[in-house]
């Protein structure tokens, strides 16, 4: 990204794409369609999210890829992602989301992220969720500034789901992120921690040792230790 480009117009993986509903849609519109979204079954997994981002005016302003490991313990959904951007920017950040026994129909949720301002709240209807948050982000220059979210997701299958979120600057909206997602293996089971993703993708990003090569005469063969003789 250009020094022009800040995280003003960068989001999270929980995204968007463009025939996928905006700022003003309605639960309703989602009821009694399915699949059912249930975030502790499609998000306790290992999943992968591919995301485009745009500003006010439409213009592709960047894109990225994230993996996810999330997990489900029967009361808490926790969610840890690692996102590389197009410049090769990295971003972490770690959920924790829970049932909300105060929403009428007990559609709703709650939670914190790492970089939240306040409580997160969201809803689910059908085979859609709506999460609505602010986040303190950091920009290329290493200041923060308060970005709105409203996110929509939409389950397609058992494997795939759709979001768009209006990403929002006191206010005024000044961007849109469009991420698909798609569920790769089981996730992290009950217990999912900070950073986990990171370490995971880092893991295999390593190249595999190469033992095909006979051992050098005088060298340890690889994975043997040697004792050095006495002098």
């Amino acid at each position: 990204m250009s020094t022009r480009r800040s995280l003003l117009t960068a989001a999270p993986a929980l995204g968007a794409a463009a025939l996928l509903p905006g700022c003003g849609t309605s639960p309703d519109t989602f009821a009694g369609k399915g699949p059912p979204f249930r975030p502790e079954e499609f998000f306790a997994a290992r999943l992968r999210s591919n995301g485009l981002i745009t500003n006010f005016f439409g213009a592709v302003n960047g894109w990225f890829t994230c993996e996810l490991i999330g997990g489900w313990d029967g009361t808490t959904l926790t969610l840890d992602e690692y996102f590389v951007f197009d410049d090769t920017r990295e971003e972490r950040r770690f959920w924790r989301l829970r049932r909300d026994p105060s929403a009428a129909g007990g559609n709703g949720w709650a939670g914190e992220a790492t970089d939240a301002t306040g409580a997160i709240a969201g809803t689910t209807s059908g085979n859609a969720l709506n999460l609505k948050y602010e986040l303190n982000q950091q920009q290329l220059d290493g200041s923060r500034r308060k970005l709105g979210y409203d996110q929509w997701f939409v389950r397609l299958n058992e494997e795939t789901a759709l979001s768009r979120a209006n990403i929002s600057w006191y206010g005024i909206g000044v961007a849109t992120a469009q991420v698909s997602f798609r569920r790769l293996g089981p996730g992290g089971g009950t217990s999912v921690y900070a950073g986990q993703a990171y370490e995971e993708a880092r893991r295999a990003a390593r190249p595999a040792a190469d033992t095909s090569a006979p051992a050098q005469p005088g060298r340890p063969e690889p994975g043997r230790s040697v004792i050095a003789p006495r002098r």
